[in-house]
């Protein structure tokens, strides 16, 4: 696996993937030998599975190394009886796997169907949405909106 770089951000317990992602972005035009003017979009078809995939697994780990610190700053400080993972990140077996080896309490997790990842849920609404007939754009003229109300 390659190395990434790990998320920071002043706030003891903040984190942001922003940087990890871009990271991402920058490997990956790099191993196949293009400069940041080539689109996230079209990356993907000019990588092989094999990287693909030590792209992923390293930032599974970055991800769940990050999480995993993030939890342990706040378990030192307030030395809770239990623990409560939710969203789509409670459904990741390494994370799940960490978290429990270096906790030593309960940790409680939802049913794996309730533990929805926020980019399937903005999807299934878009589908929903394309249904029921709503406006439809081409992807690559879509402007970002992260704060956008569903």
């Amino acid at each position: 696996t390659v190395r990434l770089p790990k998320a920071r951000m002043t706030g003891k317990y903040d984190f942001s993937f922003s940087g990890l992602k871009t990271a991402v972005l920058r490997l990956g035009q790099q191993i196949v030998g293009k400069d940041h003017t080539l689109s996230s979009c079209e990356l993907p078809s000019l990588l092989n599975d094999e990287q693909k995939a030590d792209i992923a697994a390293s930032f599974a780990h970055v991800a769940c190394e990050t999480i995993v610190d993030k939890v342990m700053v706040a378990f030192e400080e307030f030395k809770p009886t239990s623990i409560i993972i939710g969203g789509g990140v409670a459904a990741d077996r390494e994370l799940r796997r960490q978290l429990a080896e270096r906790l030593p309490i309960p940790i409680e997790y939802p049913d794996l169907k309730l533990c929805g990842d926020n980019g399937a849920m903005v999807a299934t609404l878009g589908c929903f949405k394309a249904i029921n007939g709503a406006p439809q754009a081409d992807p690559y003229s879509l402007e970002v909106a992260p704060s956008l109300s569903m």
